[in-house]
């Protein structure tokens, strides 16, 4: 994986783009670390105003590759959720405009990398979606839910869909949708640096203030919750069998009991 960070002739607006020789373009922990090392060096710049994350011209992200998270311990998964974790509360936390450019599939923690940025301007292939479930592992919810309400939010994450770019559109989950994604990038991102950099991280964390983003709040309680729960499934009795349909490209049999108490097992994985 290549992580390049390129800054516009002024400096105003810096593109970060993470490209892969895999076709999907997945997260491995050196991807979501050198993420973190970038996103950080944008925060220390304040000549930058607005930052678009993209991947390459195909694809987003297909998110986590199931094969590679099979080869970590318990301990190398672990450090994977919280660099992840990390990463997307980073992405949120910045006092400047985000923006995820977006084109192809853009999947599972890779759609909660697009959704913690201000906006997501994406081509009309795109897709988006957390299809965590299909495979017998929890869905992050937090930041979908906040988006499109709690009815949507069940439905697209229980039923794992990716969402085609017009249906993202008019769900609010993506801010334009574009048949020339650079073109637009340029149009919305040169519109954004013109914003006040003064005002406008005041008025950011105002807002994040209303969904619990900001700084120690609720949200950051929940990712730990869901930390958890990510680990609990991925060493839980469905997601072996998930994982290897997937793989195998067949549906699963998910043969697992309801568990007795989620508080239980949440409690044991941290």
């Amino acid at each position: 994986m290549t992580v390049t960070l390129d800054r516009n002739a002024d400096g105003t607006i810096a593109t970060l783009r993470f490209a892969s020789d895999h076709p999907m373009n997945v997260f491995t922990v050196d991807t979501l670390e050198a993420l973190r090392e970038k996103v950080a060096e944008v925060a220390a710049d304040r000549a930058v105003r607005v930052l678009v994350l993209t991947g390459k011209d195909t694809v987003f992200s297909g998110g986590a590759d199931l094969g590679y998270l099979g080869s970590l311990d318990d301990e190398e998964y672990k450090h994977y959720i919280a660099t992840e974790y990390a990463l997307f509360a980073e992405v949120e936390d910045l006092p400047l405009i985000t923006v995820a450019a977006i084109s192809g599939p853009c999947v599972g923690n890779a759609t909660e990398l697009a959704l913690a940025c201000d906006f997501r301007i994406c081509a009309s292939d795109a897709r988006i979606g957390l299809p965590e479930m299909k495979v017998g592992f929890v869905s992050p919810a937090q930041r979908l839910t906040a988006y499109v309400g709690i009815g949507k939010a069940k439905e697209l994450i229980y039923g794992g869909r990716l969402v085609p770019a017009a249906e993202a559109l008019e769900l609010g989950l993506v801010t334009a949708v574009a048949d020339d994604l650079a073109a637009e990038v340029e149009r919305a991102t040169q519109r954004y640096a013109a914003y006040s950099a003064y005002a406008l991280p005041l008025t950011k964390l105002g807002i994040h203030r209303c969904y619990g983003l900001a700084g120690d709040g609720p949200s950051r309680a929940y990712d730990a919750d869901e930390q958890a729960a990510a680990f609990a499934t991925f060493r839980g009795p469905d997601y072996a069998e998930g994982a290897a349909a997937a793989l195998d490209g067949r549906r699963p049999r998910f043969t697992a009991q309801r568990p007795a108490s989620t508080d239980e097992i949440l409690k044991g994985t941290r």
